[in-house]
């Protein structure tokens, strides 16, 4: 394991310190946010802002890394990020924040583009699917360990905004100094979601779902968190809680999903997730104690959708369309996780803050009915068929070159597929298991 990771030890580094930072920016913001007496449609506004950077960023990172390379972008675009911490602890508007937060996402695109295709670089098709799984792993930890930091000031004090801007500066350090070569430059991304869609209808509502509940989820439940009686550091263990969960709870799923069926264990999973939302729901208007098993169980099946849904359409393409496939889930992802904080904040303003975890219930549970309905239409695949999973941290099209169904050249390029003709539509209708 140490001969694996020393070639790679300064990129994780980076990913490491960067993410941390974004951690605690995404705990801080919402909360900060409230305490400003930001409006609950401001504060949903300024969560979709960060999807719509993201977004944006997916399409405009790779010509600025095509432009100047790897290591330039990156200094190119932690030096940007740095600026939003800064201008928010000066200025406290929610049309410049959601300014900010706009290009907070572009530039983290762009900051986890250049850490991804440089780690597809360094890694061969037998040791991407460990590579993968360690940045996976890593993710999902400084996350959490970033949303803990909130607890070393007051939200409305400047320091913890100069902490993140700290943070994103340092990121920089381990990429310029590293003495790795600079992987080749990436080509444009070329998506074709009218393609994706014909190919696994059950992976982009498997995909979209996660995007909603999960943009609804970062945005809002600081400001659930504290309007339903916890206090901040208890707003960040929660979320805390909720993704290391998360994190224990993609395995065990991803092992069920290789031996019964994607699709079945997408069903479940979506339905569990409902029940489990009406469960912290239902505790946390009778006392707040029992909401903390009852988030944690929900963590466990928040996340899998995603990872479910990429597996399953590359069960149904050749291993050379992997990366178009899991590029476009991701920009469905992104799009979708910019209207979540949107339809919760609303749902918020009607019924009041507890109403997070039931919107979420049912976005969940119209999911599992939808794969439902869609498992009648067209058959599994025989187990020959079927890829296996690997967990997938939904970042940027750059990170599904990590993916160890794909060869490494295919890694470097990510132009997708030519849309189906009309022919091609009839074949995969008539011959499913393809």
């Amino acid at each position: 394991m140490t001969g694996l990771i020393r070639p790679i030890t300064a990129l994780l580094c980076a990913a490491a310190i960067a993410i941390m930072g974004s951690g605690l920016m995404g705990v801080l913001v919402p909360m900060r946010a409230t305490l400003a007496n930001f409006s609950n449609i401001e504060i949903g506004i300024l969560g979709s802002f960060y999807w719509i950077g993201l977004t944006l960023g997916c399409f405009i990172s790779p010509f600025a890394i095509f432009r100047v390379g790897h290591i330039r972008a990156f200094v190119a675009f932690t030096a940007t990020v740095t600026i939003t911490p800064l201008v928010m602890s000066l200025i406290s508007d929610p049309m410049v924040w959601s300014g900010l937060r706009l290009v907070n996402g572009i530039c983290f695109a762009g900051i986890q583009m250049v850490i991804e295709s440089w780690l597809a670089a360094a890694s061969t098709d037998t040791t991407r699917g460990r590579i993968f799984g360690i940045y996976t792993f890593l993710n999902l930890t400084v996350t959490t360990i970033g949303m803990q930091l909130i607890i070393l000031a007051p939200p409305l004090d400047f320091q913890l905004l100069i902490l993140v801007a700290i943070l994103f500066s340092l990121a920089a350090v381990p990429i310029a100094l590293s003495s790795s070569m600079a992987p080749s430059t990436p080509k444009s991304v070329k998506l074709h979601l009218r393609w994706l869609m014909q190919i696994s209808p059950a992976s982009v509502v498997g995909c979209f779902c996660t995007g909603v509940t999960g943009g609804a989820f970062w945005a809002m439940t600081p400001l659930y968190a504290l309007e339903t009686g916890f206090t901040p550091v208890e707003g960040g263990a929660l979320m805390t809680l909720v993704v290391l969960a998360g994190a224990i709870g993609q395995l065990p799923i991803g092992w069920l999903s290789d031996r019964v069926g994607r699709r079945q264990t997408l069903v479940a999973v979506s339905f569990a997730a409902a029940l489990t939302c009406f469960a912290v729901f239902s505790l946390s208007t009778n006392g707040r104690d029992l909401v903390w098993p009852a988030a944690a169980i929900f963590g466990m099946f928040a996340f899998a959708s995603y990872p479910l849904g990429v597996a399953h359409a590359n069960d149904l393409v050749d291993k050379s369309d992997a990366v178009a496939v899991s590029g476009g889930l991701l920009l469905i992802y992104s799009i979708a996780a910019i209207s979540g904080p949107l339809f919760a904040s609303a749902a918020m303003y009607v019924f009041g803050p507890h109403a997070l975890f039931p919107f979420m219930a049912a976005v969940y549970a119209l999911t599992a009915v939808v794969i439902l309905l869609r498992v009648q239409v067209r058959p599994e695949l025989p187990e020959e068929h079927q890829e296996v999973f690997v967990p997938i941290a939904r970042t940027t099209p750059a990170a599904f070159a990590l993916d160890p169904r794909v060869e490494p050249e295919e890694a470097l390029d990510v132009s997708g597929p030519e849309p189906p003709t009309p022919a091609d539509s009839l074949e995969l209708d008539s011959a499913p298991q393809h």
